[in-house]
């Protein structure tokens, strides 16, 4: 495995690899289902329409959003498309594969930090509506609760990934932060990602932080999601 490789697994826990579709894991909101069966009744919050291309652009980062010293570059894409080996923990999998099901994109920005090589990567999309965007937040919830560790198998090779619960900048109408830890022994290396999930209506924004090193420093998640999750919000309610 070339070292080019690890370009390649640091984007499989940040631009392209941090999705997973509605149905994934996540569960319909019954009662949301049964009042637009029912026409609604009065007072009922009109359903989300899905976010416009300009509104989604509108959301996305610049370096002038940033703290001094990270800079913009491409984002690299990503083909991997983990199994795990336990069914409770496919959310998690999938959140690390390039594939967006049932969404439609608009637009990703991915920075390094002079210095340290750390990686901020966001991206935003949507679903047709907001019933689909609740349920992609509660399966990354779910899954991480049940799958503090699992295993994933992709080419014939095993990976360990961990996951924990984060506390997380409130941002959007409900978000979600967790961390994902990538061991690689081909590489000699782990990964850590600390990741905010953000949901505002039916449009969706994944942020992720990874600071690289022996000794990764955390500590500018909270400082990063809170810039990233307030310019998404901003862009879906113009």
């Amino acid at each position: 495995m070339h070292i080019s490789i690890r370009r390649g697994a640091v984007v499989a826990l940040t631009a392209s690899a941090l999705f997973l579709t509605a149905a994934c894991g996540g569960s319909s909101d019954k009662e949301g289902d049964k009042g637009a069966s029912e026409g609604g009744g009065a007072g009922q919050k009109p359903a989300a329409a899905p976010l416009t291309e300009a509104q989604m652009k509108a959301g996305l980062l610049e370096v002038a959003d940033l703290p001094t010293g990270w800079k913009a570059e491409a984002a690299a894409p990503s083909e991997d498309k983990p199994k795990a080996e336990k069914p409770e923990c496919r959310p998690l999998a999938q959140l690390m594969s390039d594939e967006v099901e049932g969404a439609t994109e608009g637009g990703e920005r991915e920075f390094g930090r002079n210095g340290d090589s750390a990686i901020l990567a966001q991206q935003i999309f949507t679903y047709a509506d907001e019933t689909a965007a609740k349920a992609f937040v509660k399966s990354v919830g779910d899954a991480v609760g049940a799958c503090a560790t699992f295993t994933t198998v992709q080419d014939g090779e095993k990976m360990t990934v961990t996951a924990e619960k984060l506390t997380a900048p409130q941002v959007g109408e409900e978000a979600v932060g967790l961390r994902l830890g990538m061991d690689i022994p081909q590489l000699g290396m782990k990964l850590e990602s600390d990741v905010l999930v953000a949901r505002q209506g039916a449009g969706m924004m994944r942020l992720a932080y990874v600071p690289m090193g022996e000794k990764p420093d955390h500590s500018g998640f909270e400082d990063l999601a809170k810039r990233g999750g307030d310019k998404f919000v901003k862009g879906a309610q113009g």
